[in-house]
């Protein structure tokens, strides 16, 4: 007994001396620039290391007394000597050596881009911000190699663009998810001004832990965290832009409204008293709503306002003047203010709170037209001792939106400027005359329902007093109501336990809830005050909510054995969505005029909700093994059981692989130029779901009667019974290569992919009740090159110049396969686009080939000419009704950015292009037929007015050859009338597509970085202060179409009533406290 307790006593001495010979170091690793994650951290002499997570934390015990070393990719080393308390450990960059970059991949996981086995580029905040842009898509836009951006006109409020990865890589049009921090959103509600940096991830060999949601590649986000700083840690970033309409269609000033020449206007006694002044005077023919009037030559006339009582202009002529700039003179000038407020700490003892604020407030580009959106973001971060370790993201936005008009065909702004309108109207005056009323309370039109010869005092709203097909433009928007509102709060909250230096947990709650509500209203005016508009008083409101919850749990070990380092995570993921939506909208007028409820509905109204529930349960687990750090495998694998699969077969597996191999580390003698090289290669697959449902016959139910039962409607399709989703693989393999003292910096990629047994809908036969199956068929494939390259060209004491530069070639997109017997499959249409062009697969071609009207051609490529006996008038060409143009996605994408610096001054240039794809422009076709535009106008080929008649040496030149034999020559003039109006009777639409191509200088900022000693008193307080120019759009260096801006095309076939590409102006100030 007296030997145990002497054992025991001296077993806890021991220990007592080992414990106090150890002491636990925590800290963290910074740079100028903020955390540096994944930085070794190794007690001096020993074997004892421990590696920074993704916030550059680390904990770990040494020998008291001891020596602890940290050292970082491009950092010289940094010792400090092992103590209790928190170390703040920041780490000097060093100037020529290998920039580490770090990429962020799934569950904030961030690895070294030295390492990582595929194409992944990151875009700092710097890069990003090189001018503040409304959303995010606009701001990657010609900065991501391989990814092409589609936006609209800063002119459309509320929209967001689209990015398209590396072509189409389904039968849908569809594009990347979005995480921020982790957790998947919309880019709508992504505020640059909290973005630290961007991973773009392409395949699904990078993709394979987001899951199914992340076929078509995944924008991950990292925002700001808290850090510490000098002063107080305030930020205040203030820009003001105004937008101008800049790059518009071609108008023709020669011709004003109307279809024929001069009418005279006779006064009799049943008209109003103040037109008498105008009796014999000559009027243009106001009921047509194109411009085939006469020649504008500024005679007098009478305008249509003179018809209208009540105002100074009633009774008067004026002069036929031209108008060259009434289309541009309709729009505002758009200003958008955006100022943002940030607090940043880190108080060196594990926590850490970044708090922004975001207030962006727009005055719209159309009349009644604005947006004001808030955005508040928190990041925090606290060590409770050297376990525990909480932390939160949380962004919530609001916005609220009052004039988001659409851009299609026909719309009363540039719908009707390109499309149908009077190329010799006043803008001022529609203007000056928008808020005036007919005696009988419609509002007056430049298009009257009927010419004042046809007055009927019996019936005056049939006549000059209403409008035929269109509305004074002011009058129609200040009037038409599109509001709605969005709030989202996204984010999580998360712990992390830390077991030891090597093994940790992490759990975290991720959400993401949407609201939205919509309601739109046609007031009674509008309907009574035009007879063909097709518009009717109504109402309509929908409200939709949408709200995602995950649950996740990562256990993550790291440890280095020997020459290896080795890093294992395992998890497990919870996810459940559920949407709820509800619209309603009155049908054929309101009873009350003015009410504005769905109770008012003159006929049954159309109601419809949707409810949809999914949920997914995932574990994954995911991986390095680095070895002597020239030699690393990256490998991953998920596994999803799916609520919207059979229960029998929900199981899908997301497997992927890959290596590197930093061949410079063997090269250093040989070749001294050479900074790094490393060769990678990777293999993924990823298995997509199906929409909730999607397995289920559905049937609606109407809400009529039929006596007192009611009637449900059956489903025509019907799902295959082993149904699943698509499956997409991609393997990849490129070069890094850093030279010159890591000067020049450039990434070769090379990818394929395939997207197979993508669900399609073909048909079966009517005797088993369905007219549709849905079979999972389609396989679409996708390989091409890609290359980023940056160089230093100049460094100097006070001046440098850096390029970097992105090139994309899509060397192979084909639909290979559709379904047994289907060959092709309509991707898109727009507006009359059975009639004109549109966009198919085809099997065996590119992917979204635009098809359509073309001119038919003999084997010589010469047009086929109606001489007599065929369709169409003579000298009309003949239509080929299956006309390929090609796909309408470019081969060749990338961007050019250009960065100076000289003493205090910055300049920053973002040049973006594109070569390839094709578009239809559905309002060049109708500008055409109405004689808007600039072709139907000016001199022919002989010198004379294209509208004067053939016989007087007028018309436009027809050559080709005789449609009966396709041999004999055909050289005619047709009159222009008839010339432009074939292209719609013919349904041809080949003279009105164009290539995307273009180049453009799409970003410009010159700034001064003020220095504090010249802020007198101020700058005792101030830490930072800038101000910078910027521009957007300023000019294209080339572009295929002249009427639009080719980056700006909203629809995938085409634009049907694209408004005007803006240039923008503005200032930013940022000061630092």
């Amino acid at each position: 007994m007296r030997k145990s307790l002497t054992l025991l006593a001296f077993a806890l001495l021991c220990t007592i001396t080992t414990f106090a010979q150890t002491v636990l170091v925590q800290g963290q690793v910074t740079d100028d620039r903020g955390p540096v994650p994944n930085a070794t951290v190794q007690e001096k002499g020993t074997k004892n290391i421990t590696r920074a997570d993704e916030l550059g934390k680390f904990s770990f015990k040494v020998k008291q007394g001891s020596l602890v070393v940290v050292t970082a990719v491009g950092h010289a080393p940094f010792e400090f000597a092992a103590t209790t308390g928190y170390q703040n450990v920041k780490i000097t960059t060093l100037a020529g050596e290998l920039e580490e970059v770090f990429v962020t991949s799934a569950f904030g996981v961030k690895k070294s881009q030295r390492t990582t086995p595929f194409s992944s580029q990151v875009i700092n905040d710097e890069k990003l911000n090189v001018i503040r842009q409304p959303n995010l898509n606009n701001a990657l836009a010609g900065k991501v190699a391989g990814v092409q951006f589609r936006g609209q006109s800063s002119a459309k409020l509320n929209d967001q663009g689209f990015l398209r990865i590396r072509g189409g890589g389904s039968l849908s049009d569809q594009g990347a998810i979005y995480i921020v921090d982790g957790t998947i959103t919309n880019s709508f509600d992504i505020n640059p001004d909290d973005v630290e940096d961007i991973t773009v991830l392409k395949g699904a060999n990078a993709t394979a832990l987001f899951g199914s949601r992340a076929g078509n590649g995944a924008i991950v986000v990292t925002t700001k965290k808290g850090r510490a700083s000098k002063g107080i840690g305030v930020e205040v970033n203030q820009s003001t832009t105004f937008d101008k309409a800049a790059f518009m269609p071609n108008y023709q000033n020669e011709y004003g409204g109307g279809d024929g020449g001069w009418l005279t206007f006779t006064y009799n006694p049943t008209m109003p008293a103040e037109w008498q002044a105008l009796n014999g005077k000559r009027y243009r023919d106001f009921t047509d709503d194109a411009s085939w009037g006469p020649k504008i030559d500024g005679s007098e006339y009478i305008p249509w306002y003179a018809f209208i009582p009540g105002h100074s202009r009633s009774g008067k002529t004026a002069s036929f003047t031209p108008q060259p700039n009434n289309a541009r003179d309709f729009w505002n000038t758009g200003v958008t203010a955006n100022t943002n407020v940030s607090f940043s700490q880190s108080n060196g003892a594990g926590q850490s709170l970044r708090v922004s604020y975001t207030n962006q407030n727009i005055k719209g580009m159309l009349p009644n037209s604005k947006s004001l959106r808030h955005n508040l973001n928190a990041n925090f971060s606290m060590d409770l001792g050297s376990i525990f370790t909480i932390g939160a993201n949380l962004t919530y936005t609001s916005q609220v939106i009052s004039g988001d008009f659409t851009d299609g065909y026909a719309n009363n702004a540039s719908g009707n400027f390109s499309q149908w309108f009077h190329r010799d109207l006043d803008m001022s005056i529609l203007k000056e005359l928008s808020g005036i009323r007919t005696p009988i309370g419609t509002i007056p039109s430049w298009n009257f329902r009927r010419n004042p010869g046809a007055w009927s005092a019996a019936a005056p709203q049939n006549s000059v007093w209403a409008g035929n097909y269109w509305y004074n433009p002011f009058t129609y928007f200040e009037n038409i109501q599109r509001d709605q509102r969005r709030d989202r709060l996204y984010g999580d909250i998360n712990l992390t336990v830390k077991f030891s230096k090597n093994l940790k947990f992490k759990g975290s709650i991720r959400k993401d809830q949407f609201n939205g509500n919509v309601e739109n209203i046609n007031p009674n005016i509008l309907q009574s005050s035009a007879g063909q508009s097709g518009i009717l008083a109504s109402y309509a409101t929908s409200n939709t909510i949408n709200n995602e919850w995950n649950f996740e749990g990562i256990l993550s070990y790291n440890n280095t054995f020997g020459d290896f380092i080795v890093a294992a995570n395992v998890g497990a993921n919870r996810l459940n969505i559920r949407n709820r939506a509800v619209s309603m909208n009155t049908n054929q007028g309101l009873n009350v005029p003015g009410l504005y409820a769905i109770s008012n509905s003159k006929a049954v109204p159309s109601i419809s909700n949707g409810r949809s529930d999914q949920q997914a349960n995932s574990l994954f687990a995911f991986g390095d093994v680095e070895y002597r750090k020239f030699l690393s495998l990256t490998w991953a694998v998920r596994n999803d059981w799916f609520s919207t699969l059979p229960t029998s077969n929900n199981s899908l597996l997301s497997p992927s692989v890959g290596g590197a191999f930093v061949f410079s580390e063997f090269t250093k003698s040989a070749l001294p130029w050479l900074n790094f090289g490393k060769a990678f290669a990777s293999w993924g697959k990823k298995p997509k779901t199906l929409n909730p449902y999607a397995l289920n016959l559905n049937y609606s139910v109407n809400p009529l009667l039929w006596g007192t039962n009611f009637l449900m409607g059956t489903p025509d399709g019907s799902p295959d019974a082993n149904l699943r989703g698509a499956l997409t693989t991609t393997w990849e393999a490129g070069l890094d290569l850093r030279f010159a003292k890591n000067k020049v910096r450039m990434n070769l990629t090379y990818y394929n992919e395939n997207n197979r047994d993508e669900p399609l809908g073909v048909a079966v036969s009517g005797v088993s009740g369905f007219t549709s199956q849905t079979i999972n068929a389609a396989w679409v494939s996708r390989s091409g090159l890609e290359l980023e390259l940056g160089v230093d060209l100049m460094k100097r004491k006070n001046f440098n110049w850096t390029v970097n530069t992105t090139v994309a070639y899509l060397l192979d997109n084909k639909v290979r396969a559709l379904a047994p017997g289907l060959t092709s499959y309509t991707l898109a249409g727009g507006a009359f686009g059975t009639r004109f062009a549109r966009a198919f697969h085809f099997v065996g071609e590119q992917w979204g080939m635009l098809r359509g009207g073309g001119i038919a051609r003999n084997a010589a490529g010469q047009p086929l000419i109606t001489t007599n006996g065929f369709s169409g008038g003579l000298g009309w060409y003949q239509r080929d009704a299956t006309k390929d143009w090609g796909s309408v996605v470019p081969k060749l994408t990338g961007g050019l950015q250009n960065f100076f610096t000289y003493k205090n001054f910055n300049l920053a240039l973002t040049f973006d292009y594109q070569f390839g794809g094709r578009f239809f422009s559905l309002s060049e076709n109708w500008g055409t037929f109405s004689g808007l535009l600039d072709e139907t106008a000016g001199l022919n080929d002989k010198g004379n007015p294209k509208r004067d008649p053939v016989s007087a040496g007028g018309g436009v030149r027809v050559t080709g050859v005789d449609a009966r034999d396709g041999r004999t020559p055909v050289d005619i003039y047709v009159d222009a009338y008839d010339y432009f109006h074939q292209f719609y009777f013919q349904q041809i639409a080949e003279p009105f597509v164009h290539k995307l191509s273009y180049a453009k200088l799409r970003e410009l900022s010159v700034g001064y970085s003020i220095p504090t000693q010249k802020l007198g008193k101020f700058g005792k307080s101030i830490q930072g202060a800038s101000v910078a120019l910027t521009a957007r759009n300023l000019f294209f260096i080339f572009r295929d179409s002249k009427n639009f801006d080719p980056s700006e095309i909203s629809g995938v076939q085409g634009e049907d009533g694209q408004m005007p590409g803006t240039r923008t102006i503005g200032f930013n100030v940022k000061v630092t406290f």
